[in-house]
């Protein structure tokens, strides 16, 4: 009688790989800040950008996109890292992506943003296809939790970024801004000697499942994540891209329109704590919807609230709506364990290719019709994304040996 893979795979799963590395970790985690710590420079540049380069919304949107779009990759660098291992470029990304990001202050044109931009983009996308499956293999059976960890690393570049590019802005000039590499790229000289104990290859269980098995096995879990994703990527375009310009219109100074995010993504940190910790103990599904219905409710209060109310509510919608960034990875990763990197690069891919064109349809609404329409039918159409919550499979029911080499084996064996 010959084994089964399962069986095989029960073997190689010691005490060991099934444990929770703080240390390592912590480490993802920091490697998660100090990259997104640029990523979020762009956001709060946009109304210096627009005004000094008479831009469009819609370009501006543009520009939102050219970061997201070279995305698309993720799932090719997340195939490769299923077969090999790229810890050795992973921690070159915070050094390409902080040299990219600083220099978009000193930019003349809109085709020289647009350059910078996908340069930075395809840095951004290897990092993220390869290095949150690192974080959820040495997260062992607790990668909820691992998945709060790196999203909290993630959120708290995002909240730091916006704070470090106006602190340059407001005390020197924009011309200033390049000096700012300096840091990413000692990030990466740190980083190279923390990684050196971090194993970055998926352990060999998919080595005889092709790519086409492969993605039929994530499909399941990928269509319904589209669902979501297009029904709330409006909200995130509008909150995530434009939140600086519209508060600028309103009134607002430089410091707090460029600190807004600063202020939805610290609120983001805590979401994210509780979306990934109470996840290994409650259905994902529940989280899910609280965190839809909680992002919609918020962004309708932001547009009819001022002042002090107005912060409190940019709080809350960033609580509610990052919360479920965790369990949404934590249920691709566990859901296709033997193509990790892979379900987690295309699952990236989607959620920042379709948040791409969210923030040009969202730049050409705010022309169109102005800051408050825009951002109240992206709240309207966040509700479109509840029904397919209920199409998630259940990926507690789902075992390593329901893949498709697997149960081919298991069947060989049966007959």
């Amino acid at each position: 009688m010959k084994p089964t893979l399962s069986k095989t795979a029960n073997k190689e799963q010691s005490p060991q790989e099934n444990s929770f590395h703080l240390t390592q970790v912590i480490t993802m985690a920091a490697a998660h800040a100090a990259h997104d710590i640029y990523t979020g420079f762009l956001a709060p540049l946009l109304p210096i950008l627009i005004d000094d380069l008479s831009l469009l919304k819609v370009q501006g949107g543009l520009l939102s996109a050219f970061l997201l779009w070279p995305s698309v990759l993720q799932p090719v660098f997340g195939r490769i890292a299923d077969r090999s291992d790229l810890k050795k470029y992973v921690f070159l990304a915070p050094a390409i992506t902080a040299i990219f990001m600083s220099l978009l202050g000193v930019s003349r044109n809109f085709t020289m943003l647009a350059i910078m931009l996908l340069i930075a983009g395809i840095s951004s996308a290897g990092f993220h296809a390869i290095a949150p499956a690192m974080a959820g293999r040495i997260s062992g059976n607790k990668i909820g939790k691992g998945m709060s960890f790196w999203m909290v690393g993630g959120e708290l570049g995002w909240m730091i970024g916006p704070i470090v590019i106006i602190s340059v802005v407001t005390l020197f000039s924009v011309q200033a801004t390049p000096w700012l590499m300096i840091g990413g790229i000692a990030a990466s000289c740190v980083l190279f000697f923390l990684f050196k104990d971090i194993h970055a290859r998926t352990p060999p269980l998919n080595s005889g499942i092709s790519l086409n098995s492969s993605l039929k096995a994530i499909m399941p879990m990928m269509l319904p994540m589209v669902g979501m994703i297009t029904a709330r990527s409006l909200m995130r375009g509008a909150s995530h891209s434009f939140l600086p310009v519209y508060l600028t219109e309103q009134g607002a100074g430089l410091w707090l329109a460029g600190t807004s995010q600063s202020i939805q993504l610290g609120a983001g940190v805590i979401g994210t704590l509780i979306g990934g910790s109470i996840r290994d103990r409650i259905e994902s599904k529940t989280i899910i919807l609280i965190s839809i219905l909680g992002s919609i409710l918020f962004m309708v209060l932001f547009l009819h609230t001022q002042g002090v109310y107005q912060i409190i509510t940019l709080l809350f919608m960033g609580l509610f709506s990052i919360m479920v960034q965790p369990v949404n990875m934590a249920m691709v990763q566990e859901y296709s364990p033997e193509s990790r990197s892979l379900a987690n690069g295309l699952y990236l891919a989607l959620l920042f290719s379709i948040n791409a064109v969210a923030g040009i349809v969202i730049g050409y609404l705010y022309d169109q019709f102005g800051g408050y329409q825009a951002f109240l039918w992206s709240a309207i159409v966040g509700v479109a994304g509840i029904p397919f919550v209920f199409l998630l499979p259940d990926t507690e029911k789902r075992e390593l040996n329901k893949s498709p080499k697997v149960r081919f084996l298991q069947q060989d064996e049966n007959d």
